[in-house]
């Protein structure tokens, strides 16, 4: 049983961290010998009395339940989450000084940031689980399962090309249905069979700083722009595609808005599900005032780049900046 009954887990892999969220649930299953009530936490959108509310009331329908609050931004850096982060350290703190049977409560993180109070709080009194990004031989292995879960040949070179394509395992997982589900049954999933469903090698190599970026992580983003800047990419390039991704990022949280559910907002932009299901995660992020700053920024960025004779990596360095920094 986790210290306290609070699960503190944290990694760049968001496929890694529900999985591991699976096994927390089937322990406690096994142990009580019934299914447990799963509650989602909305941490961004719970003010600390909302939050104090939740943890302290009783489920209805079960003995046993886990209560799961996914990559809160006041577990950042940034000066407001910080200080949303103390209010919220007083409320775990509360919540320590008394007992709560049958309840499990887990925090995620997509990194470990040691200067926040409520982190250090949480290295103390929880079960600190730190998953590591996987590495290419993890992917190949895995790839390979999931290939002959689903009855489906596969040739070495074409595993190796899904394991360093540089893509998170949730995209990687509904490729693999995908190429699964489209293919022949009786044939090898061959290199040009994967290369005609993934994404082509420049958008690859940048969805980590669109990534970073939506998910306003200025140290992620910044150690992912240096790496395209050393592997030679163009900074117009960088701009093209984060305008990309706020398109996409505008659109979800349109539909999201509209109560509309994953697969609706599929169907109504034509955008593919793991970005659908992707997006939904960053909303949050961003407000529409925000969202609007934004692509004024970006239209200057553009005319500076085309225009003024300013530094290029500049320009876009004081861009990330603004993106990444909540108003």
């Amino acid at each position: 049983m986790a210290k306290n009954n609070i699960y503190y887990i944290w990694g760049e892999e968001a496929f890694l961290i529900d999985a591991e969220i699976k096994k927390i649930v089937t322990g406690l299953k096994q142990q009580s010998g019934e299914e447990p009530e799963l509650t989602y936490v909305d941490g961004d959108e719970s003010s600390p009395l909302e939050l104090l509310e939740i943890l302290e009331s009783n489920s209805l329908f079960a003995l046993q339940r886990i209560l799961i609050v996914k990559r809160p931004s006041w577990l950042g850096k940034a000066k407001r989450k910080v200080s949303k982060s103390g209010d919220m350290e007083k409320v775990i703190r509360d919540y320590l000084q008394h007992e709560h049977e049958g309840q499990i409560l887990i925090f995620t993180a997509s990194e470990h940031n040691t200067s926040n109070t409520l982190v250090k709080l949480l290295d103390k009194e929880a079960t600190v689980i730190n998953l590591k990004a996987a590495n290419s031989q993890y992917l190949s292995n895995w790839i390979k399962e999931e290939f002959d879960t689903r009855k489906r040949g596969i040739k070495p070179a074409a595993i190796n090309m899904l394991a360093r394509s540089g893509q998170d395992m949730y995209y990687l997982q509904n490729l693999i249905e995908k190429i699964c589900l489209t293919g022949e049954d009786n044939s090898l999933i061959s290199e040009a069979d994967v290369a005609g469903e993934l994404d082509n090698e420049e958008e690859i190599k940048i969805f980590k700083l669109t990534d970073a970026l939506l998910a306003r992580n200025l140290r992620a983003s910044f150690a992912a722009y240096n790496q395209l800047i050393i592997q030679g990419e163009h900074p117009i390039f960088f701009l093209y595609m984060i305008v990309r991704q706020f398109i996409t990022l505008g659109k979800v949280k349109y539909y999201q808005e509209q109560s509309c559910n994953k697969l609706e907002i599929v169907e109504k932009t034509g955008l593919k599900e793991f970005s659908v299901r992707k997006m939904t995660e960053y909303t949050k992020y961003f407000s529409w005032d925000e969202i609007q700053d934004l692509f004024s920024s970006f239209l200057q960025a553009d005319i500076s780049f085309k225009s003024t004779g300013q530094d290029e990596k500049i320009i876009m360095e004081t861009l990330l900046v603004e993106i990444c920094t909540k108003k």
